[in-house]
C-alpha cells in the first residue's frame, strides 16, 4: 500500500491524539467521515496502524527509575537464549527488548520504583538467568525527546 497525502495526514494526526473521533479527523484532512474511517480501517489492515494505545507518566505511577540495560547472553545455546527472551517479553519492568548489532546482543528498558528495586532486579532477576553472561546499565536521568515513528 502506498501512501497518499491524506493516509499521511491520518497518521500524523492520530499520533498526536489516537482517540480523535471521525469527524474531527474528517475536518482536519477535508474528507468525510466515512471516508476517514474507511482509510483508518485499510491502514489497520494493512498492518501501517498496529494498535491504539495509551502513553502512560510512568513517575505518576510510581517508577521514579529508568535505566538501559546492556546485556549479552550465551548465544551458542539457542535454548538459553530463546528462554531469555521469553523472560523478559513477559517481566513488568522490561518496557522494551531490541536484539540489536555490535558487542551488545540486547538492550532492555526498564522501569523500577526506586535504585534499590532496579537493583533488585538486575542482581536477583537479570543476572540469574541461565543465558546471561553480562549486563551493564545506564540511568536515564532526563527524557530530552520522545518521538513516535516518523511518516514519510
Amino acid at each position: 500500500m502506498e501512501l497518499d497525502r491524506f493516509d499521511t495526514k491520518i497518521l500524523s494526526l492520530l499520533q498526536k491524539d489516537g482517540r480523535m473521533s471521525w469527524s474531527r479527523l474528517a475536518e482536519e484532512i477535508s474528507l468525510s467521515a466515512s471516508a476517514c474511517q474507511r482509510r483508518v480501517e485499510a491502514l489497520i489492515a494493512n498492518g501501517m496502524i498496529e494498535n491504539f494505545t495509551v502513553n502512560l507518566n510512568e513517575k505518576a505511577l510510581g517508577n521514579r527509575v529508568k535505566a538501559f540495560v546492556a546485556v549479552n547472553v550465551d548465544r551458542q545455546n539457542t535454548e538459553l537464549a530463546q528462554d531469555f527472551q521469553s523472560k523478559v517479553r513477559e517481566h513488568p519492568q522490561v518496557q522494551a527488548c531490541h536484539m540489536i548489532s555490535g558487542t551488545i546482543d540486547f538492550m532492555l528498558e526498564v522501569v523500577a520504583r526506586d535504585l534499590d528495586a532496579f537493583g533488585s532486579f538486575i542482581d536477583g532477576e537479570l543476572l540469574g538467568m541461565p543465558a546471561v553472561k553480562d549486563a551493564s546499565s545506564s540511568i536515564v536521568l532526563k527524557v530530552v525527546k520522545r518521538k513516535q515513528t516518523m511518516i514519510g
